[in-house]
């Protein structure tokens, strides 16, 4: 069986007129700069917090570059709304039917798996090859079960798996649940309806942590960068709320006029994501609530973004990073590994002043050209392929062979 067999029966022109929906993934017109630009912010956050781990002491720009760890709740949003006008296209094209789910995961596994997959055999050798070097000192052996639940994305509901295979993989599993979830929401009719289950979901999460952090450990508190911080019932409310923002203001998003309320919301961003950094990485009061806060802070931060507003936080270099910012998620980690060897090699002076900022901006450019050729060897690769798949699924033409007199039977 192959799609020889069955080409005539869906001419060139109707592919053409179905991959028309999928325009905004592949970096066709009709993409919106903004949420890129969002996102190269919020991998410059998370370079941030991890160029800064090496650097000894407590002062205030560690303290700043702590806050960096919140750039993966701003991906959560950027996700959340990117998510949501591509599922949006994709049933407008196909419907509804099993067919069409099938072929809208398709899509979404092909835009994630390679690179990680790539990620979680490289990680795990990087680590044996330290340990190995460092004479048990650095690095670590990485089970092969621990592989296997990555590979299956099942890791955010494995403590043993669920950062230790891929480090930061945490996100990319709680974002492949989320995946999952996304259709489930849209059988919700009326979208008021649809938002009151989501506001309950969202509490019954966070309540599920509670619980769980006191059955397991005896108290309620979840510590920062704990299992109970990075599963998915904790970060799920993020993602619910950029689904909730979506419902109500998806007409927006490609606006450009002005808003009178912009100085207002930028203030509520303000507010808010001080109050979450407060309660998180500044003084640890209740870690488990800067997420959903911090959500609500970028949503007042999208809200503030408009008119002439988003192209302050729209340049070209945040716009560049966004598009390459999987990538870099992805390989960052590697790229920081190898600085500190060299580091320790040519015995650098961690406690100098300007070591947080050297080793950030060395990280950034070593990283985006990392992340420039993976784009273009792998990323982009993937994504073509899987789009071409999603479309042949979502139309019939996946599973079918040519029957007598070329009959196509599926």
């Amino acid at each position: 069986m192959t799609f020889r067999s069955v080409r005539p029966k869906f001419p060139d022109a109707t592919l053409r007129s179905a991959s028309r929906v999928e325009s905004a993934a592949l970096g066709q017109p009709g993409r919106l700069d903004w949420l890129d630009a969002l996102r190269g912010w919020a991998v410059l956050g998370v370079l941030m917090v991890h160029a800064g781990n090496p650097v000894p002491g407590q002062g205030l720009a560690k303290k700043v570059a702590e806050t960096g760890q919140y750039g993966v709740q701003l991906f959560f949003i950027v996700s959340a709304l990117t998510i949501s006008m591509t599922y949006e296209s994709h049933i407008a094209r196909f419907g509804t039917s099993l067919r069409s789910q099938l072929a809208w995961f398709t899509k979404r596994f092909f835009r994630i798996a390679p690179l990680y997959y790539l990620a979680a055999i490289l990680y795990p050798i990087e680590q044996l090859i330290i340990y190995d070097l460092s004479h048990h000192h650095y690095g670590s052996e990485t089970r092969i079960s621990n592989v296997i639940a990555n590979i299956l994305f099942l890791h955010t509901w494995i403590p043993s798996a669920n950062n230790s295979v891929v480090p930061g993989g945490w996100s990319i599993g709680v974002e492949m649940f989320f995946y999952l979830l996304v259709p489930v929401c849209w059988l919700l009719v009326p979208v008021r309806h649809r938002v009151r289950a989501l506001g309950l979901v969202a509490l019954t999460f966070l309540t599920v942590t509670e619980l769980v952090s006191k059955l397991s450990t005896g108290g309620y508190f979840v510590g920062n960068n704990t299992y109970l911080y990075y599963w998915f019932p904790t970060e799920a409310p993020v993602l619910i709320i950029g689904l909730v923002f979506y419902f109500f203001y998806k007409s927006e998003l490609h606006s450009q006029s002005s808003s009178k309320y912009s100085v207002i919301w930028l203030c509520g961003f303000l507010g808010l994501f001080l109050a979450g950094v407060y309660l998180g990485t500044w003084k640890g009061v209740m870690p488990v609530a800067s997420p959903t806060i911090l959500a609500f802070a970028f949503i007042s931060l999208i809200l503030g973004l408009s008119g002439w507003m988003r192209a302050i936080v729209g340049g070209k270099l945040a716009v560049f990073l966004g598009r390459i910012s999987f990538s870099i998620y992805i390989f960052h980690f590697i790229v920081l590994d190898c600085l500190r060897a060299v580091l320790r090699i040519v015995h650098f002076n961690r406690s100098w002043p300007l070591t947080l900022p050297f080793l950030f901006v060395v990280t950034v450019v070593v990283t985006s050209g990392v992340a420039l050729v993976s784009k273009r060897a792998i990323e982009d690769p993937a994504i073509g392929y899987g789009h071409k798949l999603s479309r042949l699924i979502a139309s019939g033409l996946v599973g079918a062979q040519a029957g007598p007199a070329g009959q196509t039977i599926l």
